[in-house]
């Protein structure tokens, strides 16, 4: 065969690998069948977006309750160098932008939305209770309750949710603040100042205690460690003190009777 016979050969058509679809519904149907999934798809798209932006702002008001209740108890912890009524009244100024928050988070936590919300708002809660919690024990030498707390967030008209896990956690954090404010007050030699620190921890353990045999809390066993670490050292601190003023004591009655130290 020629090369020309070659060229003017016609190629036979390939053959189709599938074959033909059943028929196509109807344009119309077609359209509108898209036109509802797009619709359905659009408004959970809408519903998604509207949730993580709710989630969101939680979080961010979360943070800054968080932010601001660490500067309530700075404050209060000046107490064993500043006097305790500008002590207060700082914090009392700090507590009512704190409130200011809660009022907007309240918005975001309407009806099951506190539930809903709740792991997003729970570190701006404990945070905040551990902030009462040494106010009230510095005030009042009391341990602030639940309902306490509740009033407090609800005084500007707030609504927050406040679960007993929030609540219970929040004061699990109190002991290591108790801790420091015992060991500003053996500086300047309060003796009442520690064992007052020394019995509010005890009781505070005692509690935590009948706590952790009645259910479980989660990340409450994380805060026990710093528990039972707070009340090792406040008790170290105030065996010592105790020794140390007893043995002035008896220094001071030899010298006031003339009689003679023996050391040794």
């Amino acid at each position: 065969m020629s090369d020309n016979d070659c060229q003017t050969e016609t190629r036979q058509p390939k053959k189709q690998r599938f074959s033909k679809p059943a028929a196509a519904p109807s344009t119309e149907n077609m359209t509108d069948s898209k036109r509802a999934i797009i619709e359905s798809f659009t408004f959970y798209r809408d519903q998604l977006d509207a949730h993580y932006d709710q989630r969101e702002r939680v979080i961010k008001i979360s943070r800054d309750v968080t932010a601001l209740s660490k500067k309530i108890v700075f404050s209060l912890l000046r107490i064993t160098q500043e006097p305790a009524a500008k002590v207060f009244k700082d914090a009392e100024q700090k507590h009512s932008a704190v409130l200011d928050l809660f009022a907007k988070m309240s918005v975001e936590l309407q009806g099951s939305n506190g539930y809903k919300y709740n792991r997003q708002a729970t570190p701006g809660l404990q945070e905040y209770i551990e902030a009462l919690g040494l106010w009230f024990f510095l005030r009042d030498n009391t341990l602030i309750s639940k309902e306490q707390v509740e009033e407090m967030i609800g005084s500007k008209g707030a609504k927050v949710l406040v679960t007993d896990d929030d609540y219970v956690l929040g004061i699990s954090d109190l002991p290591g603040e108790v801790n420091r404010y015992c060991i500003n007050a053996i500086g300047k030699g309060d003796h009442e100042a520690v064992r007052n620190s020394l019995m509010f921890l005890r009781s505070l353990k005692e509690g935590i205690n009948l706590i952790m045999t009645s259910g479980r809390i989660r990340d409450l066993n994380k805060k026990l460690d710093v528990l039972d670490s707070s009340l090792q050292k406040t008790e170290q601190a105030y065996y010592s003190m105790s020794i140390r003023g007893s043995e002035m004591q008896t220094v001071n009655s030899a010298a006031a009777a003339g009689e003679p130290m023996v050391i040794g």
